[in-house]
């Protein structure tokens, strides 16, 4: 059999000027796929717009070796009437494509999606098959339903919810291998899965990393006792924890603190994120910087002082290892995957989730105390020089084969 690989993932692509284009990250690790295997297939649906938080991305075209690259387009249901009313087309094509591949990865992400479809008929086929995950889907599920109010709509998301979580623990059970991305994931289905692999998604080269001189500079800036530069980088919603991020920003503001607070990215709580800076009188304090180039970006988290984040729930978010490759401390809610990230070199302090007083208390000690900012600015350098995205491509598609050929 040819080495072709076949993946069914979550949304990854939209339509820009009439074209397909792909996620950037998701761009890169195409392209190392490609280095590997012959042919490559991916399906998914369009995302639709705003759902996904698609910030930058590449026509699909302009993919290196695209001429062996394959994008199926599969219907946007995640709900009951659409899914049954695509459900038979859908299946005939995934039939199709499991057969004709030899590796297999699917990434089940929700209720009624269609990697779930894939690890079921690879099951019927009885086909060995990959599944990767980058969240712990029953944390992400308690916050949200933790946020609504009691009613049926609260008892049918409970019970999508306990639906979900079964399939994803069924997918596991009966998986080859399992890629989870990062500590926090690793952890939640290490008893699951039978083949059990940590894996991160890193999308930092060599040239994302600060250089010594900037890393000097950031140093001297620091121990000047020039304001906090504090920045984060990730999409506007609930579960990034936007308004704990504003209020702790608040309280270090009020407790003395001179600062500049950068937020950038975009997301459905623009408007009420807008509002909050507004009653905590936070305009001079806090920008709102939208959705930047990478170049944009990484060129501000290398002139940052500290990463602050305020993550609620268990995931793997790449924005902290390209923070700590731009030499920014990791100031934010704790959790097995930013503690793993800072083990080996430091370059991190963290409080309990969804504690921003004391996330305030800690900006006020680091702003008091400005030779462990320093160290703790020095040491998450270290740390992500560590971390580099060829490396954690190809130890992802080394477990692919090894346990799939």
């Amino acid at each position: 059999m040819p080495e072709t690989l076949l993946m069914v993932i979550p949304p990854t692509v939209r339509i820009v000027d009439g074209k397909y284009e792909v996620e950037n990250d998701y761009a890169n690790n195409l392209c190392a796929y490609l280095d590997n295997f012959e042919h490559v297939t991916f399906a998914c649906p369009v995302a639709q717009d705003g759902a996904q938080g698609i910030l930058r991305s590449r026509p699909i075209s302009d993919i290196c070796g695209a001429n062996r690259l394959t994008y199926i387009r599969l219907p946007y249901t995640y709900r009951e009437d659409k899914h049954l009313l695509n459900y038979l087309s859908t299946r005939r094509v995934l039939i199709s494509e499991i057969t004709k591949a030899k590796y297999l990865l699917f990434s089940p992400h929700a209720k009624y999606d269609w990697p779930t479809l894939g690890v079921r008929l690879a099951m019927e086929l009885r086909r060995k098959y990959c599944i990767e995950s980058d969240w712990d889907h029953q944390s992400v599920w308690d916050l949200q339903l933790r946020a609504m109010p009691l009613g049926v709509r609260k008892l049918r998301k409970s019970l999508w919810a306990r639906s979900f979580v079964t399939q994803v623990t069924r997918c596991m059970a009966h998986s080859s291998v399992a890629l989870l991305q990062g500590q926090e994931v690793y952890d939640a289905y290490k008893t699951i899965a039978p083949n059990p692999q940590k894996a991160l998604n890193v999308q930092v080269s060599a040239d994302d990393q600060i250089s010594a001189a900037a890393l000097r500079q950031k140093l001297e800036e620091i121990s000047r006792g020039t304001p906090l530069s504090i920045v984060y980088a990730g999409r506007m919603i609930e579960m990034k924890g936007p308004l704990d991020w504003l209020n702790a920003i608040a309280a270090a503001s009020e407790s003395g603190v001179a600062l500049k607070a950068d937020w950038c990215g975009d997301g459905p709580l623009m408007g009420e994120m807008r509002r909050e800076i507004d009653r905590l009188s936070l305009v001079q304090q806090v920008s709102l910087c939208g959705v930047l180039s990478r170049e944009e970006l990484m060129t501000r988290l290398r002139r940052a002082h500290i990463f602050l984040f305020c993550h609620k729930t268990g995931e793997s978010p790449r924005c902290l290892s390209e923070a700590l490759a731009t030499g920014c401390a990791l100031v934010g809610y704790t959790g097995a995957f930013p503690r793993d990230l800072v083990a080996g070199h430091g370059g991190g302090e963290f409080v309990e989730r969804h504690n921003w007083r004391m996330l305030a208390s800690m900006i006020s000690a680091l702003d008091r105390n400005r030779p462990r900012l320093a160290q703790l600015v020095e040491a998450a350098a270290s740390s992500g020089k560590q971390l580099d995205r060829t490396a954690a491509i190809t130890h992802r598609i080394e477990l692919i084969r090894r346990y799939l050929a």
